[in-house]
């Protein structure tokens, strides 16, 4: 799906393809996935809030879906390549839901794929500032939607997620 902004009326495309490597250093494509939808998220395994937050939220939602799981693909590509090495995250990756794939590469596959999705980085020594956004992407490999986690809420998070996903699997 295309955006249009108002002043320019350009078109905006979020997502593209990725070939990465996950977290058994097996190479894992973004077609890989043709036929399911892929919730795919941004961060890094020595982030100590939002993101071990987000996927604490996506593996319960994934746990929730029962038989609709199979119809999503939970992506967590991380944006700290430097630390992030495929036995860093295959340690991270215990904390989470087995299906989840996290994906490193090299600094300028994670850049790329990072660009093509529009998100925020902004390494401040250690600790690396980023949007905390999760992109759905359609059956067809193109973005349909996001969802962002309104962890000042009151609201469940885990059913905001649940209702969000719903919406569009359930079609």
């Amino acid at each position: 799906m295309l955006k249009k902004t108002k002043a320019t009326n350009e078109e905006i495309t979020i997502g593209g393809e990725f070939s990465l490597r996950n977290q058994d250093n097996q190479l894992i494509k973004s077609s890989d996935f043709s036929g399911k939808y892929m919730l795919v998220l941004f961060g890094f395994s020595s982030c100590k809030s939002i993101c071990p937050m987000e996927l604490g939220i996506a593996s319960e939602a994934l746990a929730r879906l029962k038989e609709d799981a199979e119809k999503l693909q939970i992506i967590f590509i991380t944006i700290d390549p430097k630390r992030d090495t495929v036995d860093k995250l295959k340690d991270y990756h215990q904390q989470f839901d087995y299906r989840i794939q996290m994906l490193t590469g090299s600094e300028e596959e994670l850049a790329e794929v990072a660009n093509r999705y529009k998100v925020y980085i902004n390494d401040v020594g250690e600790d690396i500032d980023h949007s905390g956004i999760m992109y759905l992407i359609g059956p067809d490999g193109k973005y349909v939607t996001h969802f962002t986690p309104d962890f000042h809420s009151n609201e469940n998070q885990v059913d905001s997620l649940l209702t969000f996903i719903k919406n569009y699997i359930a079609r």
